[in-house]
């Protein structure tokens, strides 16, 4: 019976997370400090997705990510990595014998570089909220 009300408050929760972020996009780019500081997954139409966080690639590629995102974090702006970038350089790779160099993989040498996420709740974001995240997000630029 437990299972069964958790699945019966899961499409209520995909829904929740997904206005989130939303919200969180739509405000950043309305926002007046907005300068396309960053770069959001776009997602065909016909997909149905469920996020649970928001990933976001920094464009400038002068700025100082661990300083930005050490910052964030200082100020209850919890932040992860997007997945582990690129697997080979993760310290397990050295357990492996692959046969590639880490600059084969550019695409996630980039998002490693450039990518983070920030989670999405489960309960709809106060406007309170949404400007504190957004105003947290867009003071990027001092980081570069």
């Amino acid at each position: 019976a437990i299972a069964f009300n958790q699945f019966k408050r899961l499409n209520k929760m995909i829904k929740v997370r997904s206005n989130n972020r939303k919200k969180i996009i739509s405000s950043l780019k309305k926002n007046k400090n907005w300068d396309n500081q960053f770069e959001f997954v776009k997602i065909d139409k016909k997909i149905k997705a469920s996020w649970f966080g928001l990933p976001i690639l920094i464009k400038n590629k002068k700025i100082d990510k661990k300083r930005f995102l050490e910052k964030i974090s200082k100020n209850g702006i919890e932040n992860r990595p997007i997945i582990s970038g690129n697997f080979l350089n993760q310290p397990v790779s050295k357990l492996y014998n692959f046969n590639y160099k880490k600059n084969d993989f550019k695409n996630s040498n980039d998002i490693e570089k450039r990518g983070f996420f920030i989670g999405l709740h489960t309960k709809k974001i106060s406007n309170k909220e949404l400007n504190y995240i957004v105003n947290n997000l867009l003071s990027i630029n001092y980081y570069l």
